[in-house]
């Protein structure tokens, strides 16, 4: 701080060099730690007998003396020609706590080579502020560059291990495989697809729904341009982070119709899926010409872009193909449920560069949606815990590693909305909600096989409604507007949450079921009853992790199979109905 005087005692009008002045000296104070130099701590005060320039030099010298003499080396040696002034000469318009005070008599020799003097180190001073700066902004771009590469590669681990694990353990032993390959398929698959038109379709400005076509093939996407939603890293890097919630959300979906639908459509109906449900519902939450983010649709990571879509598509997709053969008559018990335990750890480790990373820099933001990522996730791993021991007097592995996933997803959609006391109610909800919904199947005798619909709909459902309730200025920001209902908002948040909430079923059943029929009409998507039997991943993919005796009884069955079909005789199968009967469908 400092306190300026003329002789008269007259306190002027500082001009805007001033003001600039000041603001370089901050920076540079606080630059030069960041950037290793020790900053001196010298207080000066600039009694100005002169006119003119004389205010912009005696501030810019003092932020020299603040700043630049630790951050590049020099400083003092820099006044030779000014004498300094002892402290008791000041009086009551000076700083009487002053360590220098530079003095120059105006018209005398010595007074006009350091008024020119102050006027070089005026613009050298600029000069070496400006690429302070510079070194500091690129220091800042390359922790979040790291950020989200880092979060990046989480998101990524959740499919192609995590998911993959997950799924894979809850299958029985001989669709491990099957079940395997799905994920990782899934991953390859929309990796093309993206760079080639997903992500321009999302990311590009366009309409309320879609994005345009400029930038298929990442046309113009290079290391020095930048995308608009996360300015702060290059577009690559943004790109890829997109990329990575682009794989996961139509993987989920297969964990509905598990065990019984063919490989080749299933490809094909992803990719559909993909460009018709994913990236439309993306780009209207997302994008600032999105009709759901005009709307002002809270969605911080994916609640209803991710899982309300994935979790209807999954149940769409399990009434349409159908139940497995022999559901309800037999007991389908997970093969591995430490592989399992295994998927849902990466999961959860992950789900911290999902919500984490959505926040786009490694920010105070940040750290709370992580913070309320685990907090959500394990109070509803107990609630799940205690409401299963409560009610089947055990509690069960699947179930807290469920709850865990039920956490996960609930707070996905407010994970940057809320503290730590939503993200507690959150997870304390979520775990009793999701157990009840993972029931629905077997209330109303449709084969979700894997609760993707169970878990991640109703999940994503109750995390929107409870963003509308919880939201607050505390962690979005004061005077965002962004509030829920317990913070002082009208209630017309929890409308907007509802109204994106019902978009995005409605959206994803209605072109699932479509999606899904013109497969089946064209190509067929369920396996044949034998293949069923003897497990996909002998029938599909020719291996197995069965055991050798069963191994070689499904080879013996597969070739029988063949050789049915090849006469003819098989053109006509027995399939298991939704209602438990017997009905004829043409063979695949």
């Amino acid at each position: 701080t400092m306190s300026m005087g003329s002789s008269m005692g007259h306190r002027e009008e500082a001009p805007a060099a001033v003001h600039a002045a000041q603001r370089r000296s901050s920076i540079v104070g606080a630059a030069g730690a960041g950037c290793g130099a020790e900053v001196a701590s010298v207080r000066a005060s600039v009694r100005v007998q002169s006119r003119g320039s004389g205010w912009g030099s005696a501030l810019v010298l003092s932020a020299a003396l603040v700043g630049l003499g630790a951050v590049a080396g020099e400083g003092a040696p820099a006044l030779r020609g000014l004498k300094p002034v002892p402290s008791d000469s000041i009086g009551r318009t000076g700083v009487a706590a002053a360590q220098h005070q530079l003095q120059f008599e105006p018209g005398s020799s010595s007074g006009h080579q350091g008024e020119m003097r102050l006027r070089s180190m005026e613009t050298d001073l600029e000069a070496r502020m400006v690429a302070l700066e510079n070194k500091v902004t690129k220091a800042k771009n390359a922790a979040d560059e790291s950020w989200i590469l880092m979060s990046s590669t989480l998101v990524l681990m959740m499919t192609i291990s995590g998911l993959a694990l997950f799924y894979g353990g809850l299958v029985r032993v001989q669709n491990v495989l099957a079940t395997v390959m799905q994920s990782f398929a899934i991953a390859c698959l929309i990796t093309v697809l993206w760079i080639s038109f997903g992500y321009s379709l999302c990311f590009s400005p366009g309409s309320a729904v879609f994005g345009d076509w400029r930038k298929f093939w990442l046309l113009g996407v290079t290391m020095d341009t930048r995308h608009e939603s996360m300015p702060n890293v290059p577009e690559p890097i943004f790109v890829m982070y997109e990329l990575t919630f682009a794989i996961i959300t139509p993987a989920l979906i297969p964990g509905a119709f598990a065990d019984r639908m063919r490989f080749g459509p299933m490809l094909i109906f992803i990719a559909l899926w993909h460009l018709l449900v994913y990236c439309p519902v993306a780009h209207a939450t997302w994008m600032t010409d999105g009709f759901l983010h005009k709307a002002r649709v809270l969605d911080f990571a994916g609640g209803n872009v991710v899982h309300i879509t994935a979790g209807f598509s999954g149940l769409v997709s399990s009434i349409v193909i159908g139940k497995r053969t022999g559901y309800g008559a037999e007991q389908f018990s997970a093969h591995n449920m430490l592989i399992s335990v295994l998927g849902a750890s990466l999961l959860w480790v992950g789900w911290c560069g999902f919500n984490g990373g959505s926040a786009g820099s490694p920010s105070p933001r940040a750290s709370m949606a992580v913070l309320n990522t685990n907090v959500s996730a394990a109070t509803a791993s107990l609630s799940w815990m205690f409401t299963e021991w409560a009610l089947r007097k055990r509690p069960s592995v699947l179930g807290i590693i469920s709850g865990a996933i039920a956490g996960l997803v609930t707070i996905t959609p407010g994970a940057g909305y809320v503290d730590t006391t939503g993200a507690f109610i959150f997870g304390l909800l979520a775990g009793p909600v999701c157990y009840f919904a993972a029931q629905l199947k077997h209330w109303f005798g449709f084969d979700d096989a894997l609760d993707a619909f169970g878990i991640h709909a109703p999940a994503g459902v109750l995390g929107g409604v409870l963003t509308g309730f919880f939201a607050t200025e505390t962690v979005t920001g004061e005077g965002s507007g962004i509030r829920g209902i317990f913070y002082g908002d009208d209630g017309m948040q929890l409308v907007r949450q509802l109204y994106g909430i019902g978009v995005s079923i409605a959206w994803s059943s209605v072109v699932t079921l479509i999606l899904l029929k013109g497969v089946d009409a064209t190509m067929g998507l369920r396996v044949a009853v034998e293949d069923e039997l003897i497990g996909l991943d002998m029938a599909v993919h020719g291996t197995t992790m069965a055991p050798s005796w069963w191994d070689s009884e499904a080879a013996k069955m597969l070739d029988t199979s063949h050789k049915s079909r090849m006469s003819g005789r098989g053109s006509m199968e027995l399939m298991s109905s939704r209602d438990g009967t017997e009905d004829r469908r043409a063979s695949s």
